[in-house]
């Protein structure tokens, strides 16, 4: 009996391979493509944070800048010598002279007289008992640069009012104060000057400051690290940079012989995020 003999062919055919070639590469082509790309804005999130964080310090700076001591809140403890504002700034700050626990809601201020909240008792009048470079400008004091400063009780303004405008004044000169207090005014850039120094003492507005300091509305040229000291630097573009009032509620921009009581400033990132904040001067 013959036995047939049997060939069993194995492995792939020629076609077979081409096929499966030219679909690993198509799959590869479109794994590369999909990675790639994956890859390349994986990061994206990353930088918009640390954008949006770095609009964010720029607005906290210049918020700082304005706000120069805290602002009040309940059931804290405060230490002889702290210093906060009003939630509703009016244009004073006030210095604890016991020590305690604030109260469960913000206490009238007063003007004239100690403030009593909770257990703390606070003063309008903090050259009392702090440096007489802080509070009420005093006469014959030297004052530096970056110095913060508010009318006295007996300064009489230009409208007759009584005491503090409202407005806190930065030191942009330093010097020694002059026997008779400057007149200080609510509106207009220039500098205010006093005594007889050399160099003349130099005050301005502090929101006047915060105006020259921002920078004027230009989105084609980014600012560079508002104020100084910060590393790196934080760049952002200027929006808006201006003084408003409201009419009724609806802002408006002020006209010639209006109080700048009120600066809106909004800044920019590279991504087209904003922030916007008022600064504002409360007049009595």
């Amino acid at each position: 009996m013959k036995r047939k003999n049997c060939i069993r062919q194995s492995g792939f055919t020629l076609i077979e391979i081409i096929i499966t070639v030219f679909f690993v590469a198509i799959f590869s082509a479109m794994m590369i493509t999909f990675l790639s790309s994956s890859l390349v804005k994986s990061s994206d999130p990353i930088k918009w944070l640390r954008s949006s964080s770095n609009l964010n310090r720029v607005m906290a700076n210049i918020t700082a800048d304005y706000n120069q001591f805290p602002k009040w809140k309940s059931l804290t403890n405060y230490s002889v010598g702290d210093k906060v504002l009003p939630i509703s700034m009016n244009g004073r700050y006030y210095t604890c002279i016991t020590a305690g626990t604030s109260g469960t809601s913000e206490p009238i201020w007063r003007d004239d007289n100690k403030v009593g909240d909770g257990t703390v008792v606070w003063n309008v009048k903090p050259w009392r008992w702090i440096t007489t470079r802080a509070g009420m400008w005093k006469s014959g004091v030297q004052y530096s640069v970056g110095d913060i400063v508010m009318p006295t009780d007996t300064y009489i303004a230009v409208d007759g009012k009584k005491g503090p405008n409202g407005h806190f004044y930065r030191c942009k000169v330093g010097g020694t104060s002059g026997s008779t207090e400057p007149a200080w005014p609510k509106t207009g850039g220039s500098s205010i000057p006093e005594g007889t120094s050399t160099p003349r003492l130099q005050w301005i507005r502090l929101l006047q400051y915060l105006k020259e300091t921002v920078g004027t509305p230009d989105l084609n040229n980014k600012k560079n690290n508002y104020g100084q000291g910060s590393n790196p630097p934080y760049e952002y573009y200027v929006v808006e940079n201006k003084f408003i009032k409201f009419v009724s509620t609806v802002e408006t921009d002020i006209v010639s012989g209006d109080p700048e009581n009120i600066l809106r400033v909004t800044i920019k990132n590279d991504d087209g995020d904003t922030l916007t904040a008022l600064f504002m001067a409360k007049e009595n």
